[in-house]
């Protein structure tokens, strides 16, 4: 039930952008050459990258077409890091007012330093090729970091995903990666920007897309009006569930959950349960009071079909606060007993421990007697 409140929360707080303001581009050279999310399998197919152990790739490539083309802030921050980052060669870190970080690695020149203010689309650097192996492609890797794990979306895909007849997006795994102490969690861009980026074909198109916002809907699925995304806190089968609902209300004529959660649709409130009474009772009175008010009251059954969607959830809200109440009083119960069985088995052992001694006594006192004699 905890979770369904929490999902309820989530879906009357999604309706805002996924982003305070959406980003620019970070190039004039508009085409991805890497798909976020493909899986490198290390060497040849790594594509020169610095690194050369198999792995996800956690941004998108923009090719430059072999230019050390000018790159630009996608938006207002604050720059973090503006130095050589191992196999990211020059890097520029810029964080936003929400606290989400632009990531550009590879860079030939860095027009910036730790500290600077920045605005959307100052040049802060230029495309490059540094950090790779000798002879890698000069372009932009670009990253997007965001400070909670849930908020984070990563799957990972082979790059032969085409060929395989039985593909399901659904069922890739999840890839949410380390958190990095210079920019958080990494995860897909494409929301975050202004405007869709076209793919260079990779031979992925039949199962991903051909633009950087077709991949992320096959792979995330685009939440309706007033649902809520995918998230590591919920279980998928509670967001599609909270979405369909979320679909029949708008379908309804809902358009916000303020909408949804008024009295329009009904009156008055159900009655009350005596939350401030529970204290003094024991788990049974409670659960006794609370079956009695809901299932015995002919007031409250006669008001079930009448009341408001808001005094419903108000009820709900109200039937947490007894769950919270019943499970305090049966842990302190349970903690009641704990100390008795403490005190009965302690009580026990200095009955045994005094039988113990008296034994040794008695023996002790024989082995003088014995030798007495």
């Amino acid at each position: 039930m905890r979770k369904l409140l929490s999902l309820t929360l989530a879906l009357s707080m999604s309706g805002g952008a996924i982003a305070d303001t959406c980003m620019v581009s970070p190039t004039s050279k508009e085409q991805v050459s890497g798909r976020f999310g493909k899986f490198r399998e290390g060497g040849a197919a790594n594509f020169g990258s610095g690194n050369a152990k198999p792995h996800m790739h956690d941004g998108l490539d923009f090719s430059t077409s072999g230019q050390t083309a000018p790159l630009y802030a996608t938006s207002a921050g604050t720059v973090t890091w503006a130095k050589l980052r191992g196999s990211a060669g020059n890097t520029v870190i810029i964080k936003r007012d929400n606290g989400q970080s632009a990531v550009y690695y590879h860079l030939s020149y860095i027009a910036v330093k730790e500290g600077d203010k920045v605005q959307a689309g100052q040049e802060i650097g230029r495309a490059g090729s540094t950090g790779m192996q000798p002879g890698g492609a000069v372009h932009l890797h670009f990253i997007y970091g965001v400070p909670n794990a849930d908020d984070a979306r990563a799957k990972t895909f082979s790059a032969d995903a085409n060929k395989n007849p039985t593909f399901n997006p659904a069922q890739l795994p999840n890839a949410i990666s380390k958190q990095s102490t210079a920019f958080n969690y990494a995860t897909d861009p494409s929301p975050y920007f202004c405007k869709t980026f076209p793919i260079q074909n990779d031979g992925l198109y039949p199962v991903l897309g051909s633009d950087t916002m077709a991949q992320y809907n096959k792979l995330f699925g685009a939440a309706p009006p007033m649902g809520v995304p995918p998230s590591t806190q919920f279980d998928p089968v509670q967001v599609a569930a909270a979405n369909g609902d979320a679909l029949q209300a708008a379908s309804k004529g809902a358009t916000s959950m303020a909408s949804v959660l008024n009295d329009s649709d009904g009156y008055g409130s159900l009655p009350s349960p005596p939350i401030g009474d529970y204290e003094t009772m024991s788990p049974a009175e409670m659960m006794s009071t609370e079956a009695m008010r809901r299932f015995a009251d002919s007031e409250w059954n006669k008001s079930i079909t009448q009341v408001s969607s808001r005094a419903l959830w108000v009820d709900y809200l109200r039937a947490q606060g007894v769950s919270a109440q019943l499970n305090a009083a049966i842990r302190q119960k349970k903690e009641r007993m704990e100390a008795l069985l403490a005190l009965y088995t302690s009580q026990k052992l200095a009955a045994k421990r005094q039988q113990v001694d008296a034994a040794r006594e008695r023996a002790q006192r024989a082995d003088v007697q014995r030798a007495i004699q």
